[in-house]
């Protein structure tokens, strides 16, 4: 097998089944509850673990993935962090309900 695709997902869609796994329910749950401004302020801090988790830039295929996912003809590193971080997101919201319980 190819060392840098085993390394580094070329899709948005391997991507998100990477971080799904290895995410708690916990945070999972937090996820999926964010809303938009929340989602954003926590796209500061875990954008840059993205970009450096799967090579952003430098992944020529998940670039191409998150242009495609984001239906755009360019995309910097940073909104293709943010289109992975979102698609993971709706990801978890269309599987079973994750909810905060006080």
């Amino acid at each position: 097998m190819n060392y840098f695709l085993d390394k580094f997902p070329p899709t948005v869609a391997k991507a998100v089944d990477k971080l799904a796994e290895d995410m708690t329910f916990a945070d999972q749950t937090r996820l999926a509850n964010m809303n938009e401004s929340a989602l954003i302020r926590f796209h500061h801090s875990y954008g840059i673990f993205l970009r450096n988790e799967f090579r952003l830039p430098g992944n020529d295929p998940l670039m191409k993935s998150c242009m495609f996912t984001a239906n755009v003809k360019t995309i910097t590193p940073e909104q293709a962090s943010y289109v992975i971080l979102r698609e993971l997101q709706k990801r978890l919201l269309r599987g079973n309900t994750l909810k905060v319980i006080k």
